[in-house]
């Protein structure tokens, strides 16, 4: 996708909140992707002998953790969406808003 450029955008206190929940939406799946593969983990090893290690990593579902990890970032991109589609709904907003909107709804910005 052509990202458009925009000249004279003017981001109100508003959309600085949307932004803000956008970094917040993105912060908490990375640490989501970080801290889902250390819960499992420490769920199979810790404090555990051998044999305890062993049945867990057979009990433990690879599958399921799997499909949970691949469906993290769409979770963050379809969040991201929703916020930039509420914020383009917003009356009072000048063409340059919302066709930044636009933009970030159809993936500018780096998601």
């Amino acid at each position: 996708m052509d990202c458009p450029t925009i000249s004279g955008l003017k981001l109100d206190s508003e959309d600085q909140e949307a932004l803000e929940a956008i970094r917040k939406a993105q912060r908490n799946g990375n640490m989501l992707e970080i801290l889902l593969p250390a819960g499992v983990l420490t769920t199979i090893f810790l404090g555990n002998n051998s044999a305890q290690v062993t049945f867990n990593v057979h009990s433990t579902d690879w599958v399921l953790f799997a499909q949970s990890m691949s469906k993290i970032q769409p979770i963050v991109r379809k969040t991201i969406s929703k916020i930039a589609q509420m914020q383009r709904l917003r009356a009072g907003l000048s063409y340059e808003q919302r066709q930044f909107w636009e933009a970030v709804d159809n993936g500018c910005g780096g998601y």
